[in-house]
């Protein structure tokens, strides 16, 4: 009977003890029993050819249904859902706007076709929650969340596009003696809270918008410059990276170690493959090098490598583990990885190890939380930024979706217009055009006077490249 009591246990707990891993996007049958749902938090998806053909330019989230009348209410995911796309630019219909033309006594198809007329957008979600449980054994605690959605040409009545994912958050473990039983207890009753339900909500919400084509939210190139910073004059015939390292690998260690570094320094070398090459050199000459790892990674991660980049970061982190631009950096990466709670724990330890942090840790840090759910910790991350460094735009974008989050739509749009006016001041289109479509998509026009909004709407179109 305890043997039998003991695998119990075992069968309950171990999910618990098994490492995080990254979400696995699977195209493939999303009617496949199991699809959407296993280790690795999978997420499955099917995309039509049509899709490709002619990607769509909006959407609207229609109400979810529920597979079984104890998973709703379902507002929640939809809402997630919702806040999700619109930091992605694809324009929205508000909420409001679709319950309006919705009537609860007509059917799937006839509410699809009515939103799409009276919306004027073609391509609509529709959905289910397939799944909803909160489940606590004393030291272990799993909360689960599953939906469906599918994406509608409604003109044509196909379906361009189908995910399916549950989203597992689970807390405690298996205690291995007396202290740990408690501290396995605590564990599993915070993963209870209303906090881990929001962060499970908005996991679900988050991969699933990710597995949509062309709409993946990517924060990072806002949070970093990407563009490569110009060449001086008379550098264009510059030689190869392999040619300069030939030219002084022979020279003396010392004096070699410092051209590699004044190399990455400089304004000559600014391509990622370039500056692997270089550091990848100085990391054989210094193989504890925490610049040559840093430089790698940044690089890898320019190249869309995020899983590469958190490897060489962590090694670094274990030679400079207080160097807070090395947190930020895994950070950045976590967030690329669709990890938005590792990223914030990874800014907040950036933050903390620097004497006087930079305010991108601080915006980081609220982009994480906006992605989880947490806008009240992301309104307090973007005010500090905003108190190191004022006035920068995205940060305002990202106030107006936390502002938004907490229901105070008045200050919500208030910050994205002050984004938009900033945005204009710099000649920045695409800021400007992000955050406008965020204030529409988020339905906060009414915030702002009609001649207010139009006057917005035609100093953003004026930039518009040509």
């Amino acid at each position: 009977m305890k043997i039998r009591l003991a695998a119990c246990l075992i069968a309950i707990l171990a999910p618990a003890l098994l490492p995080g891993c990254a979400t696995r996007y699977v195209p493939g049958n999303v009617d496949r029993p199991g699809s959407g749902d296993g280790i690795g938090d999978v997420v499955a998806f099917e995309t039509a050819a049509d899709f490709s053909v002619k990607p769509p330019l909006c959407l609207g989230v229609l109400p979810l249904t529920l597979a079984r009348p104890e998973f709703g209410p379902a507002d929640d995911v939809r809402k997630a859902l919702h806040a999700h796309l619109a930091p992605s630019g694809i324009a929205l219909i508000p909420l409001q706007k679709i319950d309006a033309l919705m009537d609860k006594s007509r059917d799937e198809t006839q509410n699809l076709l009515a939103v799409a007329k009276g919306s004027g957008c073609d391509t609509l979600l529709t959905g289910e929650v397939t799944e909803r449980s909160s489940r606590f054994w004393g030291v272990y605690s799993e909360i689960r969340l599953g939906a469906s959605l599918r994406m509608t040409r409604v003109s044509s009545g196909q379906v361009i596009w189908r995910g399916k994912h549950t989203a597992v958050v689970r807390g405690g473990g298996m205690p291995m003696d007396v202290v740990s039983a408690i501290g396995g207890v605590v564990a599993a009753g915070v993963n209870v809270r209303e906090e881990q339900l929001t962060r499970t909500t908005h996991d679900v919400a988050r991969r699933l918008i990710a597995a949509i084509p062309n709409l993946k939210y990517a924060p990072d190139r806002d949070l970093v410059a990407a563009a490569a910073a110009p060449l001086p004059p008379g550098s264009e015939a510059a030689p190869s990276v392999h040619a300069f390292i030939s030219n002084i690998e022979q020279h003396p260690l010392p004096q070699l170690e410092g051209a590699l570094v004044d190399a990455l320094d400089g304004p000559t070398w600014t391509k990622p493959q370039d500056r692997i090459v270089i550091a990848d050199f100085l990391l054989q000459k210094a193989p504890r090098s925490s610049r040559a790892m840093q430089e790698i990674a940044i690089a890898r991660l320019r190249l869309g490598e995020p899983d590469a980049a958190l490897a060489m970061v962590s090694k670094a982190l274990e030679v400079a583990p207080q160097n807070p631009e090395l947190h930020f950096l895994q950070g950045r990466a976590h967030l690329q990885l669709d990890r938005p709670a590792d990223a914030a724990r990874a800014f907040v330890r950036a933050a903390a190890a620097a004497p006087q942090p930079s305010a991108n840790y601080f915006t980081a840090m609220g982009v994480s939380y906006n992605q989880l759910g947490s806008y009240d910790r992301a309104v307090a991350a973007l005010v500090r930024s905003l108190q190191l460094e004022s006035g920068r735009p995205y940060v305002f974008l990202q106030m107006g979706v936390a502002y938004a989050g907490l229901g105070d739509d008045a200050t919500a749009a208030g910050a994205l217009r002050q984004g938009m006016v900033l945005s204009l001041a710099e000649n920045d289109y695409r800021t400007a055009v992000k955050t406008l479509r965020t204030l529409k998509s988020l339905g906060l026009e009414s915030q702002l006077t009609a001649d207010e909004l139009d006057a917005l709407e035609k100093r953003i179109a004026t930039l518009a490249p040509t």
